[in-house]
């Protein structure tokens, strides 16, 4: 199993594609394992890929907590150099997504290009609200109430219509077997509560960028992207139509498209 140590925790982390492609890394969302990327794959196969769970999910090290965004961009910094990956795109989703804009405005030397996808610039009343259920679901219910209550917050109305199984009692149970531990949980969630607003930061991007948000998704509407657009100079802001908050999932090829578009690569 590929790990590597880096601030005192160990992440687990996966590279594909050929070695002489352009590097584009992929940033989970708060509760994703590497797997979750892989309908995208077959899209991205003349990129050198990097994949790694963040501290808490998936393979890697559960340390002790709160993990916040400032945390995991340390982290990515110091696995970026470690495996020696000079230039690169990055695409962060969701709370990986916010992870690359405080990473993004370090201004990162090797970051050519930058995507956020289904992201937020900062914690408003609402989407503070939305967050705290969660972890308040965690505390009452465990792993499944946590997944009972953020279910409709995630996936697009036209995805769930097609797709109802997805609240069946079965995907629930694979979702909570794949899920991080309850502390992991817990400390993943207090990491991203403690999140500042990030938009006075975001005037400091260099990288050209694209924002893209679900028109479903009700956990992070598209007004936080444009939020991010705006605070960001020479920022692009798009919206995949019927598409909630799991983007990679929902529509798999539409996102790729525009990915691909962004990166200027062939499909």
């Amino acid at each position: 199993m590929p790990e590597q140590a880096v601030n005192g925790t160990r992440l687990f982390y996966r590279l594909d594609g050929p070695e002489e492609a352009p590097c584009l890394v992929l940033l989970n969302g708060i509760f994703q394992r590497t797997e979750a990327w892989e309908p995208l794959m077959p899209y991205l196969k003349n990129f050198r890929v990097l994949r790694y769970d963040m501290r808490g999910q998936g393979q890697s090290a559960v340390p002790p907590g709160p993990y916040p965004p400032e945390q995991h961009a340390s982290d990515l910094a110091a696995l970026l150099e470690a495996l020696k990956i000079p230039r690169y795109h990055l695409l962060g989703l969701s709370n990986g997504g916010v992870v690359a804009q405080v990473y993004a405005a370090q201004q990162p030397a090797g970051l050519e290009k930058l995507i956020l996808l289904c992201t937020t610039p900062r914690l408003d009343p609402l989407l503070r609200a939305k967050v705290a259920s969660w972890r308040q679901a965690l505390a009452w219910g465990g792993t499944r109430g946590r997944l009972q209550v953020a279910l409709p917050w995630i996936w697009g109305r036209a995805y769930l219509e097609a797709h109802p199984e997805i609240a069946d009692g079965a995907s629930l149970s694979q979702m909570e077997q794949a899920a991080p531990t309850p502390e992991a949980q817990q400390n993943l969630l207090d990491g991203f509560m403690a999140m500042e607003d990030l938009r006075p930061r975001l005037k400091r991007v260099k990288a050209p960028t694209l924002v893209l948000s679900g028109a479903d998704d009700l956990l992070f509407p598209p007004c936080y992207g444009q939020e991010i657009a705006a605070a960001i100079p020479q920022a692009t802001h798009r919206v995949l139509s019927q598409v909630g908050h799991v983007a990679p999932v929902e529509d798999t090829a539409g996102l790729a498209g525009a990915i691909l578009r962004f990166l200027e690569v062939q499909a």
